[in-house]
This record gives C-alpha cells, sequence and structure tokens, in this order.
C-alpha cells in the first residue's frame, strides 16, 4: 500500500509539471522551494498526496523515480499577446519581458536582478487571475512588456540571464511578492503607500544613487498659466485661480522618497499622484516654479518609483554588486528562493 501512494504521488508530480495555474480547485502545479523542500503552493490532493509519501519514505530508502527539473524549461504560461493567447515557456516569456523593459547593454548582474523581478512579478500576477484565458498580458500599464524584435546578439544576452537564474524568485513571508519595477528614481525610491494607499512591507523607500544619467533621469516642462488652470479647475471647479500664478499654490508635503504627498492649489488639497496624472508628469518627485503667465515643473525620476529601480540596478552591477545583493536592496526584508519542478524519471 505504501508502495502505491507513493507511485500516486510521482504521477501526480509529473502530470502538474507542465501547467503553472489552474482555477480555484482545480490540480495545481507542483512548485518545490528548494530551500525548504516543501511545495510552494500545493492543492489539498497533492499536500494529502505528500503526507502519503513521507510516510512511505519513513520506512523506504528514496528510490531514483523522483528527480528535479529545470524549471523555466519544463512550465508554460498562457501569454495574452496583442489579443492572441500564446502559450510560452517561461524561459521563452522572460527572455521577451527582457527584451521589452531593458537594455541589452546593461551589466549581466543588473539583466539577471531584472529576470528574477520578471519572473516572480509574472508568477505573482497570474496566481491573481487578472485574465480569464491568460495567466499573464504584455501591455506594460496592466502587467509588464514583451517583445522579439530585437537583434540575435541581445536576445543571447537576455536569454543567459534567464538561463542564469532558472527559476529563482523574490518572497517575503514565503509568499511570491509583487516585484513592481520601473526606470530611475530620481536618487530615492518612494513606499508603495506613498503612491497607492497600501503599505507592503517589502515595497520601502530606499536610497538608489548612480542613476544620474538614465535619459529620463529629469525633465522640466513650461506650462502655459491658462491651460495649467484650466486642467486644474476641471478636475477641481471648487479651486480658485484668480490671481497671479504665485497666489495659487500653498503649503505641500514630501513622501520618504522625495515626492510630493500633498500640495494645496487654489485652496484645495491635491495628491502628488493625482497631479502627476493630470498633468502626464514622469513622477511624483515634483518642483514647482512660476512666473507671472507660466507654471514650471520639473520631475526627477521616471516611473512610479516603487521597488526596482532599473538605471539603479545597473549602477548597483557597475559597482561590483550581484543580482541578489540588488535585489534584496529594493525589495526590503525579503529573501530569494528556487523554485523546481518534480517530475518522474523513467
Amino acid at each position: 500500500m505504501k508502495r502505491f501512494f507513493f507511485c500516486l504521488f510521482c504521477v501526480i508530480a509529473l502530470c502538474c509539471t507542465p501547467f503553472l495555474l489552474f482555477p480555484e480547485g482545480s490540480a495545481a502545479p507542483f512548485w518545490i522551494d528548494i530551500m525548504s523542500t516543501e511545495p510552494v503552493a500545493p492543492s489539498d490532493s497533492i499536500q494529502e498526496a505528500e503526507a502519503d509519501v513521507q510516510d512511505a519514505e519513513a520506512t523506504e530508502p528514496a528510490g531514483p523515480l523522483a528527480v528535479s527539473q529545470p524549471f523555466d524549461s519544463q512550465v508554460t504560461l498562457r501569454v495574452l499577446v496583442g489579443g492572441e493567447v500564446t502559450e510560452m515557456t517561461v524561459s521563452d516569456y522572460l527572455a521577451g519581458t527582457l527584451a521589452a523593459e531593458m537594455p541589452s547593454d546593461f551589466p549581466m548582474e543588473a539583466l539577471k536582478a531584472q529576470a528574477v523581478a520578471s519572473r516572480t512579478f509574472a508568477l505573482k500576477q497570474a496566481e491573481a487571475e487578472k485574465h480569464t484565458n491568460a495567466d499573464i498580458c504584455t501591455d506594460t500599464a496592466c502587467c509588464q512588456g514583451w517583445t522579439s524584435e530585437v537583434s540575435a546578439e541581445a536576445m543571447a544576452r537576455f536569454s543567459q540571464a534567464v538561463a542564469e537564474t532558472d527559476g529563482l524568485v523574490v518572497t517575503y513571508g514565503d509568499s511570491l511578492i509583487d516585484a513592481t519595477f520601473f526606470s530611475c528614481s530620481g536618487g530615492r525610491t518612494e513606499a508603495a503607500v506613498a503612491v497607492w494607499g497600501s503599505d507592503i512591507p517589502y515595497l520601502q523607500s530606499v536610497e538608489s544613487p548612480g542613476e544620474e544619467d538614465a535619459p529620463r533621469y529629469q525633465e522640466t516642462v513650461s506650462l502655459d498659466a491658462d491651460y495649467f488652470a484650466g486642467l486644474l479647475q476641471e478636475a477641481y471647479p471648487e479651486m480658485n485661480l484668480s490671481g497671479p500664478p504665485r497666489a495659487w499654490f500653498g503649503p505641500f508635503t514630501r513622501t520618504d522618497g522625495g515626492g510630493i504627498g500633498t500640495v494645496f492649489i487654489g485652496g484645495v488639497c491635491v495628491e502628488g499622484t493625482a497631479l502627476r496624472r493630470l498633468l502626464s508628469l514622469r513622477s511624483t518627485d515634483i518642483d514647482i516654479s512660476v512666473t507671472e503667465d507660466s507654471v514650471q515643473i520639473t520631475t526627477a525620476g521616471f516611473g512610479h518609483r516603487v521597488g526596482m529601480s532599473q538605471y539603479g540596478a545597473r549602477a548597483m552591477a557597475e559597482s561590483g554588486a550581484d543580482f541578489e545583493e540588488i535585489l534584496l536592496h529594493y525589495y526590503s526584508g525579503t529573501e530569494i528562493k528556487k523554485l523546481l519542478c518534480r517530475s518522474a524519471e523513467q
């Protein structure tokens, strides 16, 4: 009977290997956290089978049937690309994601940090079941980008970064994290609570020096005062923007990451995130100056500035940091763990 349960367990693990995520109540993939040799997200049925095989292994030596397989080449994702769902291995998906998200001439350790962040992000998004018939999409406003339209030399570097981090993910409390990332921070990242309103322990504000030569590190835009007033009053009809522009602006607060938390404009309290959205600014790290007929806005950094700065990762790699140091710097209090698929060997 014990041998029967052991064989049953191996069959279940083999059948589950090619799949990443399933609807609630159906069979789950058999991800193995190699650091603790415990399933990362097993279904109840697999937990029961594992209990049976553990009983069997207590009296019988472990045989050669159960072997570990590379994660990225064994697990597939259903990717929504241009309205069509395409099935890809995790390795192929991640190579295309790096091609869309990070320049190929970045140091290899920065590319590897991006590979781990993107793998973690993709699996976490897939767990959330945001899409009806797909695990993840290629819309950067929803998930993360993907492309295959790069040179063979560039794709080789991206594939190398993926292969050298096979199955590695970032976790907090034994769960996958929301491994958010962005282009550059302007010197310091932002905490999630300042941008999205939720305090996430591993998405805190941290220093991110060395980004000054990023293409979008800083930008200054000059807006006609009447145009600025029209945009703001459309969103806030109660806003009083009479008088010269210098009289419009009142007290403001700063977040830990240096962004504008709130600013009083025309007697109305406006959140920095709302101001960024209304004016299509690069970030919430905003400085405002005025003239008699214009409002000048200077922003530092590009993106939401929460999580890993890509140009910060480049700077750290150029200073000798490896990909693990980069990830653990930007995602506070996390761990890097390795996922493996377990299958049966004939």
